[in-house]
């Protein structure tokens, strides 16, 4: 494009270079500035709730209950969701607005909006409406999880912020999403199995006393260790067809305990995926092997320590995969990198197959926001039923990263193991580990790494028994 051309179409552009791009709702000084209503809402507090919490309110539901923690998600999201939002727009302008973290706000504060003009729910067909209402909400923001890891990548590019602020940023981020998707799926959870009950004719039994919430699972360590191995080892035998794979050795009892299925999931296929990937690489390059010699050859196991006590359960992951310099060790777990690096996955984020970033919030189309001027949610749908206006559901790489705080125990839920197993290796975005220690610190838990360079690295990660005196301050990150 020659000069002049360039300067033509500049000017023909113009106006979408304002810091408050024309016809926007949001994106103009009157709302961003001057918004009694989002002040007003962000001068409350987020009350305090532990999964403890949760579990004694659920171990014996009723209608009054139900109904209750209904109106308690109605009035404790939108204060959570203002506190977010404030927390935006009290970054520098240049954060604000890169145009990831821009739709992560839009998002926020269509949500808010939502939210905050759903009416008192009386009855258990006002909570019906509710819960789908819940489910179209926790639907429309799996756009946000992308938009908010390639807007990190982009501050990176620009060095807008310090390592250490983007990392405090992003997991403040992280870990409230999570929260708040919680807080929802728990009530979600608990309204799907009292109506099951009540449609059967059953009364609402005693929980065991283990009980921690609907939306939780009850997991064996070995069965999801096997699972994620075998599902890695089948993506991994594509690329190398003529090395077998490494072994699993799982050392230590079995143990059951209770979590979130797609978050021990996430945890530890990224794990997993590194070590075997990493070993495999490493035993090509120390034996000098060529096509022709490595039919049949075994690299050295995947070894991994399960250790319990009454309030935590300990993870170590070793391998032999020739380890990690120590100056890269600290590096591993944080979202700032090098405006090379951060280059280089933010190209490789855009390659993914499957990343088809929607140029409208989904969030605007669905009926609920021209139903909101009546009184209250007036859906009137079967709970699958979808309107022609609203967007088709994400697919593919979108839906699978947000599908990371959706419980096992929904019907919607999508399984995401194969599809993290069998990421593309070339695709490297240098996310994985940063958001494994978000929810490994969001579960009172830690990530941490020990590695010998040119011999291999142990990963071990440490968590809070849910319910345990231990495990409290999750569901507060507001």
């Amino acid at each position: 494009m020659t000069k002049t051309g360039k300067l033509s179409h500049l000017a023909s552009n113009i106006g979408s270079l304002h810091p408050y791009p024309g016809a926007q709702n949001l994106i103009n000084p009157q709302h961003f500035y001057q918004n009694s209503i989002l002040l007003d809402w962000s001068k409350k507090h987020a009350h305090p709730v532990t999964l403890r919490h949760l579990a004694n309110f659920g171990k014996k539901l009723t209608e009054e209950k139900l109904v209750s923690s209904a109106n308690f998600v109605r009035t404790e999201l939108p204060i959570r969701l203002s506190l977010k939002i404030k927390e935006l727009q009290s970054l520098p302008y240049g954060i604000t607005s890169n145009y990831h973290l821009n739709q992560v706000y839009q998002s926020y504060y269509y949500c808010f909006n939502a939210f905050r003009r759903v009416q008192p729910i009386k009855t258990l067909e006002d909570n019906e409406d509710f819960c789908r209402f819940l489910s179209s909400m926790l639907d429309d923001h799996l756009i946000v999880l992308p938009h908010l890891m390639m807007g990190a990548l982009e501050v990176s590019i620009l060095q807008s912020l310090s390592q250490q602020d983007l990392d405090d940023f992003m997991s403040s981020m992280v870990r409230s999403r999570i929260s708040r998707r919680v807080i929802m799926d728990q009530h979600l959870s608990m309204s799907e199995a009292f109506m099951k009950n009540l449609a059967a004719g059953k009364l609402e039994g005693d929980k065991p006393h283990d009980y921690v919430g609907d939306a939780f699972q009850n997991i064996s360590a070995k069965t999801h260790l096997e699972l994620s191995h075998k599902s890695i080892s089948t993506f991994l035998k594509s690329l190398y067809p003529d090395i077998e794979m490494p072994d699993l050795i799982i050392e230590g009892n079995d143990i059951k305990f209770q979590f979130m299925t797609n978050h021990l999931n996430y945890i530890c296929t990224e794990i997993l995926r590194n070590a075997m990937r990493s070993t495999i690489e490493h035993f090509i390059r120390i034996q000098k092997l060529t096509d022709g010699s490595i039919r049949g050859v075994k690299p050295s196991p995947i070894i991994v320590d399960v250790t319990h006590t009454k309030s935590e359960i300990t993870f170590k992951f070793s391998d032999k995969g020739g380890g990690v310099p120590l100056e890269k060790v600290d590096k591993i777990w944080s979202f700032g990198k090098t405006p090379e690096l951060a280059t280089e996955y933010l190209d490789n984020f855009h390659r993914l197959p499957g990343l088809d970033l929607p140029s409208r919030l989904p969030i605007i189309d669905h009926q609920y926001f021209a139903n909101f001027k009546h009184k209250r949610i007036t859906h009137n749908l079967e709970p699958n039923k979808q309107l022609s206006n609203q967007p088709p559901p994400l697919t593919g790489v979108l839906s699978n990263l947000g599908q990371l705080e959706i419980s096992g125990s929904m019907k919607s839920q999508r399984s995401m193991l194969k599809s993290l197993s069998s990421r593309p290796f070339e695709y490297t975005l240098g996310i994985s580990m940063p958001m494994c220690k978000v929810y490994a610190d969001y579960w009172n838990g830690d990530l941490s790494m020990a590695s010998v360079d040119g011999y291999g690295t142990d990963v071990t990660w440490t968590i809070g028994r849910l319910g345990s005196s231990r495990v409290q301050g999750g569901l507060d990150r507001a």
